[in-house]
């Protein structure tokens, strides 16, 4: 019970940790949203700034990199654990 508490802890951590971050690589990202909505006619830029989707992407790409990294490490310490 411990571990798995351990795990969503961890993963809710990583979830918001990339809410923040998210939002300052996309705000970072703006030449490339310009680039995209110039080169495809997609639109990437408002008036606001970048559009909702530009935010949701990167902020996808974030948590989901991030958990793949928290993911392979965990199975790691098991497998290090278990050898012990």
């Amino acid at each position: 019970m411990n571990r798995r508490l351990s795990a969503v802890t961890q993963v809710v951590l990583v979830l918001l940790i990339s809410a923040p971050l998210g939002i300052v690589v996309t705000l970072l990202l703006l030449p490339l949203w310009r680039w995209i909505e110039a080169s495809s006619g997609f639109e990437s830029i408002g008036h606001a700034g970048p559009a909702e989707w530009c935010y949701l992407a990167v902020f996808t790409l974030i948590a989901l990199g991030s958990l793949l990294v928290l993911w392979i490490v965990r199975r790691r310490r098991q497998s290090d654990t278990a050898r012990t």
